[in-house]
């Protein structure tokens, strides 16, 4: 590759863009022993490191793996990104107080040594004893496209950055404003300082803000290499084209296809032969629950930027088989936004969704998007053209949701319902349609639903489908289907919209019922205090709470406010995370758990009661441990921490792999022990009440 300083050098046009990134050695790291180095072995001299390390052998680990601070865990989210773009070549070093300078393969034994808190004249002379001076001269001589430095001052006094005579290449050394101002005057050295200022335009903490600004950097050179030019053309200007926008603006990393993940399954026998399917199929319904399969949960690094169709997985893509019969997709979902539009139409709904075609989807409008219209906004014609084109094996008539909200319509709605079903029946015949219609019912009383049915009969349909009914009781609900039952034959089999009564699902059956929906115990996973994570047993523990302090509400209004440091709060915070995960591993107490999460939840949550009864019982039970679904084996504890779609909705997936043998039990004729949740607040979504507050 030929030099940066020849002026014909065009980083854009190598075969590889070079990347060298100096960054710092931290306190926090992934590997701790009680054996591990300190600061009195290395002053014993290399000889003696190597013997300590013999005896650590086994604990060594890979330079850019041991280090898990703020600033490292961050940095190498962009790290990684570089590594995937075939065009980036990135080599990392660390600084260490211990090791010196290091390669980021270079493998270590855990060890406590740092230059903070050093006097200045110990720092400089233990500095120049681990030879960091010229071995940074030597690393930042080398022909380079783009160098990162990334130091506090305490590590950029160690470099004596005086004494080097010149860069490799163009260089942008990411610092305090104070530290930026003392730097000498370098060709190609452009130092780009950070303030307070800036961990809010980054939505960051100061202690991560250098290795934030770096990722970002680095996951948009993988993105567009083609960018390169214009930063070293204005280095000034790199801040703002990360952010993308004026400070305060936060920047979502653009996403990065997976081809690996677009991948149809297959269907095993033993899902095929589900006998639980004579009596009753489970859909689940289709609400974008994808989540990235190769997420890092230790640095919550999203593997593809950011959450994407193109790069995550649906959760019968992670399990050895779906844990449901089929999937409901409503079309106010399937077209909320143009990517997603465009792309279930190109490809249709079995490929979108990754199945088979012999996998059953049925579609329905999703009146809950339109409830507070007067009239659906769709026609029969364009609603059977849509089920058709898409390829769906059933398709729901047009209906209108009748709700409190609504009561001076009921009349008016119940008959556009009706008079919308049978329209969309007698048009199906008149096209010969292959895919089974369903005529949606709707209605306020027994009465009502049972007269809407017994049309529906009688226009001919082949199976109905009943909505309105998630904020009803399961009383209720019997009550409805008895009078239905008398009027629908046998033969003509009936599904429920958003309901999955697990304890009701037997006399469902009985009265007729051969099909439900419900995202209940999904959602629950997410929603609700106390009854996060669903067992095999039937047993709900609360999700343990561990909020982000960059999106905390309470966190951030009390470091506006003055009344608390920010980086103290991001300290208790990733305090929670260790301690936690050290409880997992056998390392911690359970009461030192329990003061650490107690103490940062007092602190950043609106609602002061004491939750260390709920964490008690959850901690204690360590219900992760004994589950046999695929994620809880796989990802562990992270399954039931509360935060951020990757973890709520794998603890969801579980939710549902546990749901759906429960069911199975409960259609065999077993008895299952389900603590359920009231019924209003385990009913499946009430979307239309959520969006409209009605």
């Amino acid at each position: 590759m030929p030099g940066v300083n020849d002026k014909n050098h065009n980083p854009t046009n190598s075969p590889t863009v070079r990347l060298l990134i100096l960054t710092s050695c931290t306190g926090e790291k992934a590997v701790r022993d009680d054996r591990g180095l300190t600061l009195a072995d290395f002053r014993q001299g290399p000889d003696h490191v190597r013997t300590r390390e013999a005896e650590l052998a086994d604990r060594l680990m890979p330079a850019e793996s041991l280090y898990t601070g703020l600033q490292h865990a961050r940095l190498m989210r962009g790290v990684r990104a570089a590594h995937a773009c075939s065009t980036l070549q990135p080599e990392l070093w660390i600084l260490s107080a211990g090791y010196g300078l290091v390669p980021g393969d270079r493998k270590l034994a855990p060890y406590e040594a740092t230059f903070l808190g050093m006097k200045k004249a110990e720092a400089k002379a233990w500095a120049v004893r681990l030879g960091i001076a010229p071995a940074v001269r030597q690393m930042l001589g080398q022909p380079y496209d783009l160098g990162l430095v990334l130091l506090g001052d305490d590590y950029l006094a160690a470099c004596q950055w005086e004494t080097v005579p010149a860069l490799g290449g163009p260089t942008l050394l990411f610092c305090g404003q104070r530290a930026a101002r003392r730097l000498p005057a370098l060709p190609n050295l452009h130092p780009v300082a950070l303030a307070n200022a800036d961990a809010k335009r980054f939505a960051c903490g100061l202690v991560g803000l250098k290795g934030e600004v770096a990722a970002r950097l680095l996951e948009r050179l993988a993105a567009r290499p083609s960018e390169l030019a214009d930063w070293l053309a204005a280095p000034e200007r790199v801040l703002g084209t990360l952010t993308g926008a004026a400070p305060g603006a936060t920047l979502r990393a653009a996403a990065r296809a997976k081809p690996v993940v677009d991948q149809v399954i297959a269907l095993p026998d033993s899902w095929r032969n589900k006998p639980h399917r004579a009596k009753l199929r489970y859909f689940i319904p289709e609400w974008d629950d994808l989540v990235d399969p190769d997420y890092d949960f230790e640095t919550d690094t999203h593997s593809g930027g950011s959450g994407d169709w193109s790069n995550e997985v649906y959760a019968h893509q992670m399990y050895p088989e779906p844990n449901y019969d089929g999937i409901l997709i409503s079309k106010v979902v399937a077209e909320k936004s143009k990517s997603k539009k465009d792309r279930i139409n190109r490809l249709g709904v079995h490929r979108y969704l990754r199945v088979p075609r012999e996998f059953p989807i049925m579609g329905d409008c999703g009146a809950f998007g339109y409830i507070m219209e007067d009239k659906p906004p769709y026609t029969t014609a364009e609603i059977l053209d849509y089920y058709t084109r898409l390829d769906f094996d059933y398709g729901v008539s047009i209906d209108h949701l009748i709700v409190t909200a609504t009561e001076h319509q009921k009349r008016e709605r119940y008959q556009l319902t009706i008079h919308n079903a049978e329209e969309f029946l007698v048009e199906h015949r008149k096209r010969g349609l292959a895919w089974t219609p369903i005529g949606a019912v709707q209605g306020w009383d027994a009465r009502s639903y049972a007269e809407a049915a017994r049309q529906y009969v009688a226009m001919g349909y082949p199976y109905i489908a009943l909505g309105g009914l998630v904020r009803t009781s399961t009383v209720e609900i019997l009550r409805v289907l008895e009078e239905v039952h008398q009027v629908v034959p046998e033969h003509v089999p009936m599904h429920l919209f958003g309901l999955a009564r697990i304890k009701a699902l037997n006399d469902f059956a009985r009265l007729g019922v051969r099909s439900v929906d419900s995202a209940s115990f999904l959602r629950r996973a997410w929603m609700g205090t106390g009854q996060n994570y669903l067992t095999a047993d039937g047993q709900l523990y609360a999700a343990i709470r561990i909020p982000r302090a960059e999106k905390s509400f309470r966190a951030k209004r009390m470091v506006s406010e003055g009344r608390a440091d920010f980086e103290r709060v991001k300290r208790l915070e990733l305090a929670c995370f260790q301690t936690l995960l050290a409880y997992d591993r056998g390392e911690a107490s359970l009461e030192t758990t329990l003061d650490t999460l107690h103490e940062y939840d007092q602190m950043i949550t609106l609602d002061r009661s004491d939750n260390r009864a709920t964490l008690r019982r959850t901690l204690e039970a360590q219900p992760w441990k004994s589950c046999s679904c695929t994620l809880c084996r796989q990802d562990g504890i992270q399954v039931i921490i509360f935060g951020g779609n990757n973890r709520n909705r794998r603890r969801g997936f579980h939710n549902i792999y546990v749901f759906y043998r429960l069911l199975q039990q409960v259609l065999a004729g077993e008895r299952i022990g389900l603590m359920e949740a009231p019924e209003d607040e385990s009913s499946e979504p009430d979307r239309q009440l959520l969006l409209f507050g009605t």
